[in-house]
């Protein structure tokens, strides 16, 4: 697939790698604080005493409220703006500003549809790592691990706190909360923005990987850094072989939407409807679905591969 710009169009105004990595840098620190200001902004001024462990069934709205304008603000407008700077329109939606950014018109839904199926034979491996590092590296780290593990715990729960949904009205809410608006702005971000930027001065391979990993630890989750990388990596490389952002919209989207779905499921059913680590590490029909899972994830990236030019080889 030829990129969309060929050669590179706004060469003149691209940041360099240097001052991109400052910019995301200063992205992630501004979002936490952005967080706090907004919640004390909301709560009269008052002091933030809101805990991960105990949140009040009537903050949960300005909670989500705060979640979503904060990653819209921080993340995606910043974005929005520094590409309009960088095509040199007056209006940061023209469509030079957001074909720079990988918001084309030429979507395909084929795509599309082998990216997703992609990030649902990706999960058992994901779930595995998980699992492995729960039942052995945290333990062998002591204290160390048990922190890592209780940070954890306190995430899972206060998202869990703010997917608790009891009307229709209220899900469709939570899932642009919870859903829709990361999968856009960080998308926005990382791939859009970053990862793009990154290929100028790095090859497409080397800000895949990179970026990938900001990915991970802009997540502030020692659990889960390893799968949130490759994660990040899987939807870094769709777009590095699409150019379109819209594939690793609909990849990010379907996945925090089944992470939703089966949130809402396990806080219904307890803990009777969770099966354990230690079950699945044991049975041997778990670990072939593992190997049938991973030689199925890589028939999609060689579809990929074979199907689809990376962004400026043509």
């Amino acid at each position: 697939m030829q990129a969309f710009f060929s050669p590179d169009l706004f060469a003149a105004r691209r940041l360099s790698f240097l001052a991109n990595t400052f910019f995301l840098i200063g992205v992630m620190v501004l979002y936490p604080i952005a967080g706090v200001f907004l919640f004390s902004l909301i709560n009269g001024g008052g002091e933030v005493d809101a805990s991960l462990l105990h949140i009040e069934r009537s903050m949960i709205p300005s909670i989500r409220f705060i979640q979503a304008v904060g990653q819209i603000v921080v993340l995606a407008l910043p974005v929005i703006l520094l590409a309009g700077w960088q095509t040199g329109r007056k209006n940061p939606f023209s469509l030079e500003s957001l074909a720079f950014l990988g918001i084309r018109r030429d979507f395909n839904i084929g795509a599309a549809a082998l990216a997703v199926g992609g990030i649902f034979v990706l999960q058992p491996l994901l779930y595995t790592i998980t699992s492995v590092q729960d039942l052995y590296l945290w333990r062998a780290l002591g204290a160390a691990g048990l922190e890592v593990v209780r940070q954890r715990d306190m995430m899972e729960s206060f998202i869990g706190e703010l997917a608790l949904v009891r009307s229709v009205p209220e899900f469709l809410s939570v899932t642009f909360v919870l859903a829709v608006v990361p999968a856009v702005c960080e998308e926005l971000l990382f791939r859009g923005y970053i990862q793009q930027n990154y290929s100028r001065s790095m090859g497409s391979s080397g800000a895949v990987l990179l970026t990938g990993c900001v990915f991970a630890f802009f997540h502030l989750s020692a659990a889960n850094l390893v799968p949130l990388a490759l994660l990040g990596w899987y939807i870094g490389y769709i777009y590095s072989k699409t150019g379109n952002l819209a594939v690793p919209f609909c990849v990010h989207f379907v996945n925090n939407f089944a992470a939703l779905l089966l949130l809402l499921y396990t806080e219904r059913g307890g803990r009777a409807s969770q099966v354990q680590p230690e079950f699945l590490l044991g049975a041997v029909w778990w670990w072939m679905i593992v190997v049938v899972s991973v030689v199925l994830f890589i028939m999609v990236i060689r579809r990929f591969s074979r199907d689809f030019s990376p962004q400026g080889d043509n």
